[in-house]
């Protein structure tokens, strides 16, 4: 039997069924403050008008030593401790501008694969996210240009072909078609749209069925409405409306949609709209009390560890090119096997370990197989394919900072980098902010010479026009020089000695150190590397830039959990009991 052949939903004229093409570069902060759905007094959204596209990335802010202060208890081991924190005294401050987050594409898959029963997500192609600060997730940059747009028309229209009508709304009785189509609408449209529809979405999807199936099918109309859902504005973003004037509070089902997207990577569960239903997501507690149970889900261990890599820039590998000929398994092995070893050495401190931010930078172990070790410079395991937990403090490695994907990520084509893998400690995991270049400078890196170390060929920048800067970067970059190009061991570069002495500077651990290990350590006892794990959270968590308010949290947070090492499963907990979770800025 011949496919229907659907309208898009762009051709509702009338209805406030928003198609994707009006939505195309959506992005940033939600427009007047009367362009909201608003909860009305019996708990339903009312209707809202449309939303403007804008800017909401915040400002960006260097980030200071933390202060000193007594830390709250915090429970180690598998799981994250199950008593509340003390609680936190948060500094005065803006909250971030609203936005509107799109789904990112696993969001989007996922969210689709619960809504249909499918047994797995969707593969259909979608144009892959831009990043900001290392992170998928802001809604700067989550934007629906023409061909994504047209990608989720054509992701809607076969899942919408293919579905189990019988199952998603069955019917039984003939008669009954119309009560049955309005029931699926109300139903399925609030998982699809993640609260109760308005009575203007409700009229209007109703409306589609009762065109459609004028000339058509029930099966056919339920698909026609199918199709319009799966890629409407409600579902692709996560919309922040609130309400309030210049200070808007998210309504209890926007709060669910933050606290499920963040944990879980997918629409709320029956438990967290049924809080919403019932307004229990308007306290710090009760928040914190649906955080703790959907970060003890198995599928909260991938959220956080999304977190942690791209945090760490670990989701860059798979975009990393390295020279075949100095490095002929790096794209057919070893590269895959780097991100199998990141994750799991991420869900060993985090899923079964004390979860802290001292253990994931300071841990010496990782899993290694036979593709990896040589790359370690340790034994081979001798079983294959599979990645063996392995002590490693023995060749200079410890944590996340030694890790081959993360020097991977942090070298160049066919050498190591000093000067970036400097730029990577000093900014991603110490928050410091470095000065500009010069004006007009022209910056040319060091020629490669066969005769010469790295380390020699790049001491020539202590005399050029970025030496203030240089004399930051490179002494931290010059003590990961025992690894190369792909962050493998090595002892000796071109026949000469390799000289992995550093120093930090600038930072609250200052002094020299030899070696991967010895940084990995230093960095462990950090509180401005605590702080800088807090800064991250905020961005992971609120999808934008840090402005000042984020900053100040993070400090507070440092003083609060980081005696005990920061527990990034705890961090993750205490950042929705801001303010800043629930309260949005209006920016005009």
């Amino acid at each position: 039997m011949d496919q229907p052949r659907f309208r898009t939903s762009g051709q509702l004229l009338g209805s406030t069924l928003l198609p994707v093409a009006l939505c195309l570069a959506c992005t940033g902060s939600v427009g007047s403050p009367n362009a909201r759905r608003q909860p009305s007094t019996n708990g339903t959204p009312t209707d809202g008008s449309n939303v403007a596209a804008g800017n909401g990335t915040g400002t960006g802010g260097s980030v200071g030593v933390p202060g000193t202060g007594g830390a709250g208890n915090m429970g180690t081991g598998a799981t994250p401790a199950t008593g509340g924190q003390a609680p936190f005294v948060i500094p005065a401050g803006a909250p971030g501008p609203t936005a509107l987050r799109r789904l990112t594409n696993d969001e989007y898959r996922t969210t689709v694969q619960e809504l249909l029963g499918l047994a797995a997500p969707p593969a259909d192609p979608l144009q892959p996210e831009s990043r900001q600060l290392g992170y998928n997730n802001f809604a700067s940059v989550l934007t629906v240009p023409a061909v994504l747009g047209s990608q989720y028309a054509t992701m809607a229209a076969r899942l919408a072909n293919e579905a189990d009508i019988s199952k998603l709304a069955p019917c039984a009785a003939p008669a009954a078609e119309s009560e049955c189509a309005y029931s699926f609408i109300d139903a399925f449209g609030k998982q699809v749209h993640r609260q109760p529809l308005t009575a203007k979405e409700q009229q209007s999807y109703r409306g589609l069925y009762d065109l459609t199936r004028t000339t058509d099918t029930y099966e056919t109309g339920i698909r026609h409405v199918l199709e319009v859902m799966l890629q409407s504005p409600a579902l692709l973003y996560r919309m922040e409306y609130g309400s309030g004037a210049a200070e808007r509070t998210l309504s209890p089902y926007e709060v669910a949609s933050e606290l499920s997207y963040l944990f879980t990577g997918t629409k709320p569960d029956a438990e967290l709209m049924q809080a919403a239903d019932t307004n229990a997501l308007s306290t710090p507690a009760q928040i914190e009390a649906q955080a703790r149970r959907l970060l003890a889900l198995p599928r909260a261990q991938t959220s956080v560890g999304k977190f942690l890599e791209q945090w760490f820039l670990v989701s860059d590998l798979s975009q990393v090119v390295k020279d075949q000929t100095l490095f002929p398994s790096f794209a057919t092995a070893q590269k895959a096997a780097m991100a199998a070893s990141t994750t799991r050495f991420v869900a060993s401190v985090v899923g079964e370990g004390d979860g802290t931010v001292k253990s994931l930078l300071s841990s010496p172990f990782a899993f290694v197989n036979s593709s990896l070790a040589p790359v370690y410079g340790v034994a081979d395991p001798g079983q294959g394919d599979t990645l063996v937990k392995v002590d490693v403090s023995g060749v200079s490695r410890a944590g996340m900072v030694t890790l081959p994907a993360v020097l991977a990520v942090q070298g160049k084509q066919n050498e190591s980098d000093p000067v970036k893998r400097g730029k990577f400690v000093l900014t991603r995991l110490l928050c410091l902010s470095l000065p500009p270049p010069p004006a007009n400078v022209k910056i040319d890196p060091p020629a490669p010479d066969p005769n010469l170390t790295t380390r020699e060929r790049f001491a020539a920048h202590a005399a050029n026009p970025c030496a203030s800067c240089h004399t930051l970067l490179d002494p931290v970059g010059f003590g990961l020089e025992s690894y190369d190009a792909i962050g493998a061991y090595r002892t000796v570069e071109n026949g000469r000695p390799i000289d992995a002495s550093g120093e930090l500077k600038g930072t609250d651990v200052d002094g020299p150190f030899n070696g991967g290990l010895e940084l990995a350590t230093r960095l462990s006892t950090s509180a401005l590397a605590r702080q800088c794990a807090a800064t991250n959270a905020a961005r992971f968590v609120y999808g934008r830039p840090e402005i000042e308010t984020d900053t100040q949290l993070a400090a507070t947070l440092e003083t609060q959990l980081g005696a005990s090492g920061m527990d990034v499963r705890e961090l993750l907990v205490a950042t929705t009991k801001s303010p800043s979770f629930t309260t949005r800025t209006f920016v005009p």
